[in-house]
């Protein structure tokens, strides 16, 4: 995908003709039918990008049996956890790329319209996909009866509601009709019932770049890449403390080193303590662990998530009571409010993560004061546990289930660090104080 990212001028209708653009979608309208696209698709083994790593094919599937009419896509383009931008990347370098994937996947599930929901705070990849619909209605490849085949597909760009929880598919449709961007109980599912009570497929802008690549090349083609039961490449935006923060690509089941040596390793005279590899939903991998292979499976036996193409690298320098405090606090921002456990459970631990970084300024380390009689200091180190295990099992979505998972894991990590803080009001780094 980098390599045809790396040609002139895709972000024009001719420039992306002359990369060999259009070429998929054209010859799968004019030759093919929506059941022989689907049927590759499914064959190519591609999983979404988003997150969930489900197959496309089978919700490409569920959407083209589904009863209601009309029906929809829905590109998802609320990107927006910590170290999240190689869908940004994409929508700028290549809109063409993306909106091909669109067609694509409207043809194979029989839908005539096309949402394409950006983040708010990307203007500029909102400016070249307006300018790419444009593009692509100025050349007959959107409207009724595109090239003279009788499909018909229209296209339009939504600004996202700009929040981490609307990364949720079901909570990304609410947003975009307007209302409050709380997840949806499931069933129904979006194929069955969702943008506008309608049949909906929505999709991440990675996995959409990669339906022209499959159509174009085969099936056979892409499962050659990859690893047999998650085959393809993904991409990877790295950041944190490396040398050279990008988007990188790299095929399934690459060791998390690789990746990390392509962004430069380690800044000069750092070493890395540890890694989350799916971004906030992850749990933190140790510096030892870095030969893992970047796949759902080798990454889940250290607790860890491919998540959305996060990568995000801390050194030894770091004081991981203060990066969990920071996650506690995004997690309690970005939270929804519909749910209690994800709500007070956030803030709380935000709290208690505060309480021990600021207890001795604020104190001078002494015990806090009732009326009348001391209250004794929490026990944050009791307290951190439960707080997770019940976001873990209470939460109504995936994003407040895993709002604990790199702070438990942080907790497991680093003891050492997190007991001079909890016991002795110590940053051993001198970071949080001195």
């Amino acid at each position: 995908m980098l390599d045809h990212l790396a040609r002139p001028a895709l972000e024009t209708w001719e420039g992306y003709r002359a990369a060999g653009g259009g070429k998929a979608f054209e010859r799968a309208v004019r030759h093919s039918t929506p059941e022989a696209v689907r049927a590759d698709i499914q064959a190519s083994g591609l999983k979404g990008r988003g997150g969930s790593a489900f197959p496309t094919g089978e919700k490409m599937e569920a959407v083209a049996r589904a009863s209601g009419f009309p029906r929809y896509v829905v590109m998802n383009g609320e990107e927006g956890g910590p170290g999240g931008f190689k869908d940004r990347f994409l929508l700028e370098g290549s809109p063409y790329l993306i909106l091909e994937g669109l067609l694509l996947a409207g043809y194979a599930s029989g839908a005539t319209q096309g949402l394409c929901v950006v983040r708010r705070s990307a203007p500029e990849a909102q400016r070249r996909l307006r300018q790419a619909v444009e593009g692509l209605r100025a050349a007959g490849w959107l409207g009724a009866n595109i090239l003279g085949t009788g499909f018909t597909f229209e296209v339009s760009v939504e600004i996202g509601a700009g929040v981490f929880c609307c990364g949720e598919e079901t909570a990304l449709l609410e947003s975009v009709q307007g209302r409050r961007g709380y997840p949806r109980p499931r069933p129904p599912y979006p194929s069955e019932k969702g943008f506008r009570d309608c049949p909906t497929l929505v999709v991440n802008v990675e996995t959409l770049a990669n339906l022209p690549l499959i159509i174009d090349r085969g099936p056979e083609w892409f499962r050659s890449i990859g690893r047999a039961d998650d085959p393809g490449t993904r991409l990877w935006g790295v950041s944190g403390h490396v040398r050279k923060p990008g988007v990188y690509e790299a095929p399934i089941g690459t060791p998390l080193a690789e990746v990390l040596a392509q962004a430069g390793g380690p800044r000069e005279g750092e070493r890395l303590a540890a890694v989350l590899p799916g971004g906030a939903v992850s749990a933190f991998l140790p510096a030892e662990a870095l030969e893992t292979p970047l796949a759902a499976d080798t990454l889940a036996a250290h607790g860890g998530c491919l998540g959305s193409g996060a990568i995000i690298a801390f050194s030894d320098r770091c004081c991981f009571v203060q990066v969990a405090q920071r996650l506690a606090a995004f997690f309690e921002q970005e939270s929804c409010g519909k749910c209690t456990p994800c709500r007070e459970g956030t803030k709380k631990l935000r709290e208690v993560l505060e309480s021990v970084s600021s207890a001795r300024r604020k104190n001078g380390g002494e015990p806090r004061r009732g009326v009348g009689r001391e209250v004794p200091p929490p026990r944050p180190g009791e307290l951190l546990p439960l707080l997770i295990e019940t976001l873990a099992r209470s939460s109504a979505c995936g994003l407040g289930r895993a709002a604990g998972t790199a702070i438990g894991s942080a907790l497991r990590l680093f003891p050492e660090e997190f007991a001079a803080h909890f016991q002795r009001h110590e940053c051993p780094k001198r970071i949080c104080w001195s």
